[in-house]
């Protein structure tokens, strides 16, 4: 009998230390993600099961910002197909010369819409009205009510009046403005409200690498929307240029639809995030529930005003060729209008790229802390801002070069980029809990050349659409560039400001009390 029971101690003994060797390998071995549940893997539970939470709420975010640039860029191409084409009275002798019969050629299908090109301007500026006016108001609405339904409902309602745009327009210019605002004013929220996401879902080592890819979705939604309206206002479906509106009014709509299902507030919130994953956000990411705004803190605040700066100087930039670079294709290097869309979007195809790779760079070398977090910020925005100051100017020189102006486009654009993991998510470092407030402020600031970049190009090229204007115009958007380049890095300090734990411990006090 005690033979027996020696047997099977020694047997249960080996299985345990079996079991626990196996134990140890499981910790020992690096996880992919670099966060892993063991006792989810354990169950053997299918691969979206075993994705952790914030990277499930993060690639939802980017669906989001796909759809939010789908209802912005939509009517830059779908207007051409809406108007009766304009005589090219300011055409200058100095564009470039056309080797092709084709080339300047125009979409198959008009509309009987006969806007004037002051019409058109300011039918595509009226978005940006409405969407500085709401940027600020929604990183306040996200912090005390929640990130989901104002980033959300923010999309919903701007879906749902794109639906409504042929409509209105068809009825009037004034009701197509109208809707315009309507869709800039709901829109203004979310870039804000993502950042009191953020501020929720993102530890610190990560901020340089889950925000930038999310963010990327508004690249992927100038890449897609701009050959897909341009096939769709030239097809017959759905009446033409109209389903370029209904199309993209419709994937919103359902996109809400798996929002409401995949995302949350808060870990703590979250049904499906593990117990490990909450327990380390939750400690990582310490956050009271209210907070009073430190409003004359922020107005004090010198790396938050650095931070503003930056981001609207490069967002010159940006909408400078967001919203010009489809004329300077099609007036100056004479590219075929058909194939416009396509070439567009090549620049944007890169720039998610270098967001996608910077972002990664960044938040590695913060880990391994090569750097300082102040000093990858400032290399970062240091790359983008001189990299792409420097392709705009080789723009103006490479003359009617169409290789060497796709060149000098694609790598400007690329390269601001960079500004995703350098001034564009500082917000993070200096206050988190206040990251959807101070994010509204900079981007209502940064919205105003999203008004103001369609008129400088119009007034510099107007009766002289020529090489040397466009020039003008170009080095004008590099100085800029590099004027928020330097402010930024004289000025931004990345370590977290007192001011940000003050409400925090205030909220303690009074809980103690």
């Amino acid at each position: 009998m005690r033979s027996e029971q020696n047997k099977r101690r020694s047997t249960s003994t080996l299985l345990y230390d079996d079991n626990e060797k196996v134990l140890d390998g499981m910790a020992d071995a690096q996880p992919i993600l670099k966060y892993t549940d063991f006792d989810d893997i354990s169950k053997h539970q299918s691969w979206y099961r075993q994705m952790l939470a914030r990277h499930v709420v993060g690639i939802w975010v980017f669906l989001g910002f796909v759809c939010l640039y789908m209802l912005r860029v939509n009517l830059s191409v779908a207007i051409v197909a809406m108007t009766i084409p304009q005589s090219e009275k300011n055409e200058s002798v100095e564009a470039c010369p056309s080797y092709t019969n084709d080339s300047g050629g125009t979409p198959a299908k008009h509309d009987k819409f006969d806007w004037n090109p002051r019409t058109q301007g300011f039918v595509l500026g009226s978005f940006f009205y409405g969407y500085t006016l709401s940027q600020f108001i929604g990183g306040v609405l996200a912090e005390r009510y929640g990130a989901k339904w104002t980033f959300g409902c923010s999309l919903l309602v701007a879906g749902i009046l794109t639906l409504l745009t042929p409509i209105a327009a068809k009825t009037h210019v004034g009701y197509l403005i109208a809707i315009r605002i309507l869709i800039g004013i709901f829109e203004g929220p979310a870039f804000p409200s993502v950042g009191a996401l953020w501020g929720q879902w993102v530890p610190p080592l990560e901020r340089s690498t889950i925000p930038p890819i999310a963010h990327a979705g508004k690249e992927v939604g100038v890449i897609i929307t701009t050959p897909l309206a341009g096939i769709l206002c030239a097809s017959s479906f759905m009446g033409g240029w109209p389903s370029s509106f209904y199309v993209f009014g419709i994937i919103t709509c359902v996109w809400f639809v798996f929002w409401c299902f995949f995302a949350y507030n808060t870990p703590s919130e979250h049904p499906r995030c593990s117990e490990k994953e909450r327990t380390h956000l939750l400690a990582t990411l310490p956050k009271p529930k209210k907070l009073k705004t430190p409003w004359m803190s922020i107005a004090r605040s010198v790396p938050f005003w650095s931070i503003a700066i930056a981001s609207t100087c490069i967002q010159f930039i940006y909408y400078v060729l967001l919203t010009s670079l489809p004329t300077y294709f099609a007036t100056i290097l004479k590219f075929n209008l058909q194939n416009n869309g396509f070439m567009f979007a090549i620049p944007y195809i890169f720039i998610m790229i270098v967001i996608v790779i910077s972002g990664q760079v960044a938040d590695r070398v913060r880990h391994r802390k090569m750097m300082s977090t102040t000093a990858v910020r400032k290399v970062q925005t240091i790359i983008g801002g001189v990299g792409s100051s420097l392709f705009l100017v080789l723009i103006g020189y490479v003359g009617c070069s169409k290789v060497g102006a796709m060149f000098c486009i694609t790598l400007s654009v690329a390269f601001i980029g960079f500004h995703s993991s350098g001034c564009q998510i500082s917000h993070l470092d200096i206050a988190s809990n206040y990251a959807g407030t101070l994010v509204g402020i900079t981007n209502t600031l940064a919205a105003l050349p999203g008004m103001v970049a369609p008129y400088v190009v119009g007034a510099i090229t107007n009766n002289n659409q020529t090489i040397h204007a466009w020039k003008l115009i170009f080095n004008l958007s590099a100085g800029v560039g590099l004027f928020g380049c330097i402010v930024y890095c004289i000025f931004f300090d990345g370590n977290e400001q007192p001011w940000n734990q003050s409400g925090y411990e205030e909220n303690i006090q009074t809980e103690q009390e």
